[in-house]
């Protein structure tokens, strides 16, 4: 460029549907990148040529612009696909809208509880020729999924009279009025086979929905109690990376063209992307005080305790000590918050304990790391424990692989439907080894554990003195994890050696450095 040619303002902006989220990076005739920032950038540059670069969710789009006066110019955001069915999304169309804000205004089930909160939750896919080419039969959605209470119980399965669904466009949805607490979503996994003829497995899944009340001393809020909303789109089965989650008051139900839908959806886009932004209009919404949309304060919050930003602390010092009033002292994202908070401003970690899962596995994480100094913030013997060697790491909701629910053994509704919490929690390697009776085919199972496997690629490779902190930090899962781990793998010892597949590391040494760590 020449030093002396005159200059101009260079103004680029995204416009369009979550703008806020689009990212701009400005090159000059040499293809070096001279300024980068989200929605607009206000630039003065020398005249000549630049080349202009916008992305968003997976977008990328190109164009050049010609410097030779003052110049604006906007680049129309790309069409954006989402699972949550609201105005300006490019999959959202009316035959789904329309029910989703219907159903979540009328519960499809009678619960008898009318003080309390809700789940609704909308499956569907993309859209009408994508039912036609996936789902020729009009299989219901519904299939393999139930609603489970806090001791995983069978609440609702979601077929028959329990939900609204139309098989001919592709949509289900699924209503209740429940007290507050936690619920847990639970799909039993399914083999299809593709287009191509090709065999895939949708292992089980289980995802832990939090139902919230706001503390009665706030004041000006709608509605006391909460909706839990969740959208889930489907190909040839479940696509659990699609799931969007909000939380409106539930008198409202589901708005389809509230703008906070695209801000919260963009904030968990990114989110689940490893990207820690959160846009000017999101900050200025909290430094007013606003709290219409739980979701946006606990995604921003998450967002900002995983990033190493350090502008706005005071703020979310303030964020993180009015979601306790808003969504309740007791929940598990609220206690893994305070978690997160204190590891971010390296604060003593707060005296509490979980024994269920939150929301956001990004707190679930936290929770765990913490547990490595402070094993008492994961309650022994619980779900949350359990858990902590079986997440799904593919979104930003905590997900894992479940233990079977038991046989119902009465009908629906019936509270002898289930075992109780206690039942489900079964000893670790039972699960693992299931039926099996042989050594050799006990041994084979066992292997098939990634903790158990993992653990023992440690004690094999690692010289130093180990004990059980070292491993849980490596493992990343709670000392007590770790323990029972190195229990059962000595309890099955003989097993593990007639395994045809033994692993080398699984030595008499490495046997004696197990027993050494406990």
């Amino acid at each position: 460029m020449n030093s002396n040619a005159p200059t101009f303002k260079l103004t680029v902006a995204a416009v369009g549907v979550m703008s806020d989220f689009a990212h701009i990076t400005v090159y000059n005739g040499f293809l070096e990148d001279i300024a980068r920032g989200y929605e607009q950038l206000d630039l003065t540059l020398p005249q000549g040529l630049y080349s202009i670069t916008l992305k968003l969710d997976g977008n990328i789009i190109k164009e050049h612009v010609r410097l030779t006066e003052d110049t604006r110019f906007e680049i129309p955001t790309p069409p954006v696909y989402s699972s949550v069915v609201a105005d300006r999304f490019e999959s959202s169309h009316e035959y789904y809208t329309h029910n989703a804000q219907h159903c979540s205004r009328e519960p499809t089930v009678e619960t008898g509880t009318t003080e309390g909160g809700a789940i609704f939750l909308f499956f569907r896919y993309t859209d009408l020729d994508k039912r036609k080419e996936l789902n020729t039969d009009q299989h219901s959605l519904g299939e393999g999924f139930s609603l489970l209470d806090a001791d995983r119980q069978i609440l609702y399965r979601l077929q028959g009279s329990n939900i609204r669904e139309d098989t001919d466009t592709g949509w289900l949805a699924f209503h209740a009025v429940l007290p507050v607490g936690i619920y847990y979503l639970h799909y039993s996994g399914c083999k299809f086979e593709e287009g191509n003829g090709r065999a895939t497995d949708i292992p089980p899944r289980e995802i832990p929905l939090q139902v919230f009340k706001s503390s009665d001393s706030l004041q000006g809020l709608a509605d006391k109690y909460w909706q839990t909303q969740v959208f889930l789109t489907f190909g040839y089965g479940p696509i659990f990376p699609s799931m969007s989650v909000f939380i409106a008051p539930r008198q409202q139900g589901f708005i389809n063209n509230d703008e906070g839908n695209y801000r919260i959806d963009g904030l968990r886009h990114k989110f689940h992307n490893g990207v820690y932004y959160l846009p000017e209009k999101v900050l200025l919404e909290f430094e007013k005080g606003q709290w219409a949309s739980p979701m946006k304060g606990l995604l921003a919050a998450y967002v900002y305790f995983s990033s190493p930003e350090t502008n706005n602390e005071l703020l979310f010092r303030n964020v993180a000590q009015d979601l306790p009033a808003l969504l309740g002292e007791d929940t598990p994202d609220v206690k893994a918050l305070q978690v997160m908070a204190a590891q971010y401003y390296k604060d003593p970690i707060p005296e509490l304990t979980l024994s269920e899962p939150c929301m956001f596995l990004a707190g679930v994480r936290a929770v765990i790391r913490a547990s490595i100094k402070h094993p008492d913030i994961i309650a022994e013997d619980s779900l949350l424990e359990d858990i902590t060697d079986k997440l799904y790491c593919d979104m930003v909701w905590t997900s894992y692989l479940p233990a079977p629910i038991p046989e119902a053994k009465a009908q629906l509704g019936d509270a002898t439907a289930c075992g109780s919490l206690t039942d489900s929690i079964f000893n670790v390697v039972e699960r693992i080894i299931g039926n099996e009776t042989s050594p050799e085919e006990i041994g084979e199972r066992l292997l098939q554990s990634q903790t158990v496997s993992t653990l023992l690629y440690y004690i094999d490779k690692l010289n130093d003195d180990l004990n059980v902190n070292d491993l849980a930090n490596r493992l990343q899962i709670p000392p007590n994890v770790v323990r029972k781990t190195i229990n059962h793998i000595l309890s099955f010892s003989d097993s593990l050696k007639n395994a045809n597949s033994k692993p080398d590391q699984f030595s008499i040494s490495n046997i004696n450095k197990l027993k050494s760590i406990q």
